[in-house]
């Protein structure tokens, strides 16, 4: 079992990491406990959320024996001997360290302050090699390498101590500029019958690839001495790189007609998100006949693409169910199961709203807000009803965002490069022209230039392996049967079994004990 304990007194920090724990290890494997003799099953592994100085009095007896703790947020002296550190309070320089000014046009924004990680042990295996406090590639918002931000102070979403290793080796430093260390926040202590992972943020790496560390400690650390547990890769078994692509049609449909001819030409299916107040006319109409019948998907945008899906959960209901009915009276077939948040805002109302309208699940995730939802692994969405899941997608193909130099997509092919390393579901989207607005380029042939460009280099970078590339629709129902998936693992035989093999017609694959296999042969 893997338990959390959370001591944080913060409903939401809490709802986040369990949440994520359950995304990777699926509801078999965790458990939320008030206390581990509450425990009906041996402990493997125990997360202790904003652990309290009382706690070491039943985490010491527990390092006697093999299993794994992981530790979350700030610590007081107790905790953190057991941990193998000593902690400090970080000063006013890595506050000011924190702050990231809006990312110009045609370049990027990004903090002094960044965490480091290391070139050995668990750090290596984080796809993120840094990881700046805060970044942006396009005004405050985007992040086209998907992750989210981290402040200095005391909230869930920030790191208060850094630590001087005592007794535990360097996951991750935090750095406030070229040579200026702050000291580790991330730290990694190996005792005879147990190992401590500690992480100075209350909510760990669940908004980013470098929650990879956490997929590798529980499932592969030290494999051969102490607990291992399986987790679900976010990719269907056999390929190692999975894709989708959207445009988001907040002005327009049919000018997204030069692009959907470029990805059917490739026999690469296009989805849409639609904001429904928008003249229906024969030509907006016949782009949504044609990229359905092309294997597309079409999703809701909303009706009106206001901040907040409208400001409350009685708006948010109103919303989705009016956008959901215009496009399904208007396409012959459709039936609309999926949204995409407009401006990717998702107040914790959200899920619950649009799964009354008859939604199983939406796209989200961006730096700019609610980092509830900006997720590493696609899956069940916190705060939200039994079945209803999210997605991140925060890399956005603007001409905009790219860059001076020899190469303007390269954050692009790193942020590919990343989520591929990581095993992560990619999506990425652009914006159909409008009268008002071209999002920064040139001219439609240079956007479709630009795009083909993206798509010789993903070609060119899964070259000889298996790649899949889907429509919006069936990652989201990859991601919902994913997550009603259960891994249950018998510790008397040291043996796991997985619910089923398959999830929306796709096989899934599980990580344990530094190896990737088939589901099915687990079952």
């Amino acid at each position: 079992m893997i338990a959390i304990i959370d001591r944080s007194d913060d409903a939401c920090a809490r709802e986040v990491v369990l949440r994520a724990f359950e995304r990777s290890f699926t509801p078999g494997q965790v458990r939320l406990l008030d206390d581990i003799a509450a425990a009906s099953r041996p402990l493997a592994v125990v997360v202790v959320v904003a652990p309290r100085e009382q706690d070491a009095d039943w985490i010491a007896p527990l390092l006697r024996r093999p299993v794994k703790i992981i530790l979350l947020g700030a610590i007081g002296p107790r905790i953190a001997s057991l941990a193998g550190v000593a902690v400090d309070t970080l000063d006013q320089r890595a506050a000011v360290a924190a702050a990231c000014e809006p990312a110009p046009t045609y370049g990027l924004s990004e903090s002094a302050g960044q965490i480091v990680y290391a070139d050995q042990g668990l750090g290596a295996g984080s796809p993120l090699r840094q990881r700046s406090l805060c970044r942006f590639d396009f005004t405050n918002e985007w992040n086209n390498l998907g992750y989210g931000r981290i402040g200095i102070g005391d909230d869930a979403w920030s790191v208060a101590v850094a630590a001087r290793p005592v007794d535990a080796g360097v996951v991750g430093e935090l750095r406030i500029g070229p040579d200026a260390p702050a000291g580790a926040v991330i730290t990694l202590r190996d005792l005879p019958h147990a190992s401590v992972l500690w992480f100075a943020r209350p909510v760990g790496p669940v908004d980013g690839a470098d929650w990879a560390i956490v997929e590798r400690f529980v499932a592969d650390h030290r494999a051969a001495e102490l607990p291992c547990r399986p987790y679900l890769r976010d990719i269907p078994n056999g390929v190692t790189a999975a894709l989708t692509m959207r445009l988001d049609c907040d002005e327009d449909i049919a000018s997204s007609r030069p692009l959907f001819e470029l990805y059917r030409g490739r026999g690469l299916p296009l989805s849409v998100a639609i904001k429904t107040d928008q003249p229906d006319t024969a030509e907006h109409l016949a782009l949504l006949a044609d990229l359905d019948l092309a294997g597309g998907s079409i999703l809701s945008h909303s009706v009106t693409h206001a901040p907040n899906w409208g400001g409350s959960a009685e708006a948010a209901e109103r919303e989705a169910r009016d956008s959901k009915a215009w496009l399904e009276s208007r396409v012959r077939g459709l039936t609309v199961r999926y949204a995409v948040s407009p401006f990717h805002q998702n107040p914790t109302y959200v899920p619950a709203a649009l799964a009354r309208a008859g939604y199983d699940g939406f796209v989200g995730g961006i730096i700019a807000n609610d980092p509830e939802y900006l997720m590493a692994r696609g899956g069940a969405a916190p705060f939200g009803p039994a079945g209803f899941v999210s997605h991140s997608q925060a890399c956005m193909l603007h001409g905009d965002c790219m860059l001076a130099g020899d190469d303007p997509i390269r954050i692009y092919k790193q942020a590919f490069r990343q989520a591929k390393a990581f095993g992560q579901f990619f999506g990425y989207l652009d914006h159909p022209f409008s009268p008002r607005y071209a999002y920064g380029w040139a001219s439609e042939t240079d956007r479709v230039a630009v795009h083909a460009a993206f798509l010789d280099f993903i070609a060119a970078e899964c070259a000889g392996e298996a790649t899949l590339f889907v429509n919006e629709e069936t990652c989201l129902d990859f991601m919902r049967a994913k997550s009603a998936t259960v891994i249950d693992y018998d510790a008397s035989r040291d043996a796991f079994a997985v619910s089923q093999g398959n999830a929306a017609g796709l096989p899934l694959a599980v990580g344990w004990r530094g190896r990737i296999e088939a589901a099915a042969d687990h079952g």
